[in-house]
């Protein structure tokens, strides 16, 4: 079984946390057993960037 969160919002929602980024999401997640994130802000460029930059595609 795999607990997953499929609905967190980047650092560049509003109303959200400056530490939203991937290594503090990653690492929080890890911490509460969570295997699988997803995010809704992919359409926000910069945001965008940063996943293409830390996410390995298999």
């Amino acid at each position: 079984m795999m607990i997953a969160d499929l609905h967190i919002h980047s650092r560049f929602s509003r109303a959200t946390s400056q530490e939203m980024s991937i290594p503090k999401i990653t690492e929080y997640a890890k911490l509460k057993g969570i295997g699988m994130i997803g995010t809704g802000d992919f359409t926000h460029p910069e945001w965008l960037n940063e996943l293409k930059e830390y996410l390995q595609f298999k």
